[in-house]
């Protein structure tokens, strides 16, 4: 019976609950045929997402050689106005930065001064002894180069060292750090430094008992480019003397004579290309990938298909990559790309660098109007609002939450389905049973009625 203990066929020599499945089976074809839908067409959607990486590849890939706007100027992209920066002292860090007016160039000078931040330490004390007089407890702190009033600080506890340390590390807006040091066996020093370099960050610390000796002194980083002329930073990097490169003078650089040069990248333009050409074809790789199909044959082999195959916006968008190649009417080919029969593109750098040597500015033009319209092309199917492959895939998700709807319906009518069935057995074995025992009854009576020859 359903939801008990059941033993099927014992009345009527059936094996009820080998029954019961098999009609169950029947039952649930159709849910089982909804299954392998949701199956299928999650499938199809994580293919979609695969696709969906490797089109915004191109794009990325695109977008590196295509112009691109810095500080409200539109320049070329990237792999063409990349550079490299050189530094002959090991003094003196450069590193290529981006810049709208970044060009080949170099400058010597020589490192007068590196920027410091102030520091000063106390007189020694004990390390409970009141340093601040009070209560209350107060130091003030002024800043010379300011101009402003000094900043009155209020100090807890007993106003020890350790207090005043307390009190400095507890503002960040001061800018400072505090750290008690232990100079000698019971003697105790609290050291004061600014957390930023230049002569700015200097600071007198008043209002304390123990007196006060400046361990180093605040300075700008000063560089001497020749004929008396000076460049000043606070923070010893100078970002805007060479276009193109972030110099750093590094302590223990004074005196040192650097020269900093920036140089064209001669390689990022072809790695760029390179890139890009490789992006394009992992993108048309996985489009093929996901819906190719292979029929059966006549030999027996049984043919395979992929999650995408048939479908038409994988059709379509592999259809626009490659009529992106030479859609402009120019081919491609005279930077050193071309479309081979397999259907894939082919990069020769040597054919590129000998057009970026005679004729650099036809190789940029053939190079940014691919990438423009690949860039085109990837962005109209991934975008991630209105693309085909992202319109695609909500469609199929809203399909699966569909089906999972049907799927979980499904599972109560089955249930109530498999419990009528173990009900009507159960009659069934109930009826049978009944009626043989009527049959053994009534054998019984016949068998003692009285015979007469």
């Amino acid at each position: 019976m359903a939801g008990g203990l059941s033993i099927g066929g014992l009345s009527s020599g059936l094996d009820t609950t080998s029954i019961v499945k098999q009609l169950m089976a029947v039952e649930a074809a159709s849910q089982t045929q909804l299954k392998s839908r949701v199956t299928a067409t999650e499938k199809q959607v994580s293919a979609l997402q695969s696709i969906n990486s490797r089109l915004s590849s191109v794009a990325t890939m695109a977008a590196k050689v295509l112009p691109t706007t810095f500080a409200g100027t539109t320049v070329a992209g990237t792999a063409w106005t990349a550079t490299t920066t050189t530094s002959s002292s090991t003094g003196v860090t450069a590193t290529a930065t981006s810049s709208a007016d970044a060009r080949p160039g170099s400058t010597t000078f020589t490192v007068q001064q590196v920027a410091a931040a102030h520091s000063l330490v106390t007189d020694p004390v004990a390390q409970d002894a009141t340093v601040v007089p009070g209560p209350p407890y107060e130091v003030a702190i002024e800043f010379p180069s300011a101009g402003a009033d000094a900043v009155r600080l209020m100090v807890g506890g007993n106003g020890t060292i350790r207090d005043v340390a307390a009190a400095i590390n507890g503002d960040a807006s001061l800018g400072m750090r505090a750290t008690v040091l232990q100079t000698a066996p019971g003697e105790y020093r609290l050291q004061v430094s600014s957390t930023t370099t230049g002569a700015a960050s200097a600071f007198e610390l008043t209002n304390l008992s123990s007196g006060t000796t400046v361990t180093r002194m605040a300075q700008d980083a000063v560089i001497d480019i020749g004929g008396g002329v000076t460049a000043v930073s606070a923070s010893g990097s100078f970002d805007d003397l060479l276009p193109g490169a972030s110099i750093k003078v590094l302590p223990g650089s004074e005196y040192q004579t650097a020269t900093v040069s920036v140089a064209r990248d001669a390689t990022s333009a072809s790695t760029a290309t390179k890139n890009l050409v490789d992006s394009v074809n992992v993108a048309l790789s996985e489009l093929r990938s996901q819906s190719a199909a292979t029929p059966s044959t006549s030999s027996g082999s049984t043919g395979t298909s992929g999650p995408l195959a048939g479908d038409a916006v994988v059709r379509s968008i592999t259809q626009n990559l490659l009529g992106a190649v030479s859609a402009s009417g120019v081919s491609p080919a005279e930077a050193g790309i071309e479309l081979s029969r397999d259907g894939s593109l082919t990069f020769d750098q040597s054919r590129f660098d000998a057009l970026m040597a005679s004729d650099p500015a036809k190789a940029q033009a053939i190079v940014t109007g691919l990438a423009e319209r690949l860039q085109g092309v990837a962005k109209a199917a991934s975008d991630p609002t209105t693309g085909s492959v992202t319109t695609s895939i909500t469609g199929r998700r809203s399909t699966v939450a569909d089906l999972n709807d049907q799927i979980a319906g499904w599972d109560t009518r089955l249930d109530l389905r498999r419990t009528t069935l173990e009900r009507q057995f159960a009659a069934l074995e109930t009826a049978l049973s009944g009626l043989q025992s009527q049959s053994g009854y009534l054998a019984s009576q016949i068998a003692g009625l009285p015979s007469w020859g």
